[in-house]
Order: structure tokens, then sequence, then C-alpha cells
């Protein structure tokens, strides 16, 4: 593993997505096994939205990965080569703040 850099140059991201819940687990546990992020918290949600003109109540899951500015790319073309929907939720966060202790782990955790 090389250095880990100063941790006020770097920032941690969320990367959110929701998919079929039997998806879940296995999309998250690719992506830390690939060091595309250092954590993929799964809940269970409830999404309501149109699609095609057709109204539509499903039970999902929330994938929330836990990454750096650095991985965000790599994580996004990993979840649009692998997600199975037609046209997948893949949304970008920046976080404001978080503990040092914490955003050092995440670091650590993607560093290749």
């Amino acid at each position: 593993m090389g250095p880990i850099p100063d941790l006020l140059t770097v920032s941690l991201w969320l990367v959110l997505t929701t998919i079929r819940r039997a998806k879940a687990a296995p999309l998250a546990k690719a992506a830390v096994k690939r060091r595309l992020a250092a954590c993929g918290s799964i809940s269970q949600v409830r999404s309501i939205y149109s699609w095609k003109r057709t109204l539509r109540d499903e039970a999902e899951a929330l994938i929330i990965f836990k990454t750096t500015k650095e991985k965000v790319p790599q994580l996004r073309t990993f979840l649009e080569k692998e997600h199975p929907y037609e046209t997948p939720e893949i949304i970008e966060v920046e976080v404001a703040r978080v503990n040092a202790q914490y955003l050092s782990w995440v670091v650590e955790s993607v560093a290749a």
C-alpha cells in the first residue's frame, strides 16, 4: 500500500443506488472487494416512481457506498456496467464534514 494522502486534501463521497433486494449484497461486496468503496451500507426501502408512464411501487434496497473523490469515476463506471436496471439511479454526494479517523479508514480501504 502506498502512502496515505494528507487528509486535508481528501474528501469523502457517498454514491447511492437502488436495486432489487436480492442483488444488493453481491453488488456491494463486488465494489468493496475491488476497492472502489470502503463500505456499502444496505437498507430496505420502498420506491414509488413512474416508469414508462406506469406508476410503480417496489420493494428495493438502497446502497450507500463510502469512497473518495478519486474513486468515484471508477465506482460509477462499475455500477453502470454491473447494475441490472435499464436506467440505474447513481447519485454522487460530497460529504461536508467527516471525522478524521473515519476518513482515514476510507482512504486506507480503497488504496491500491
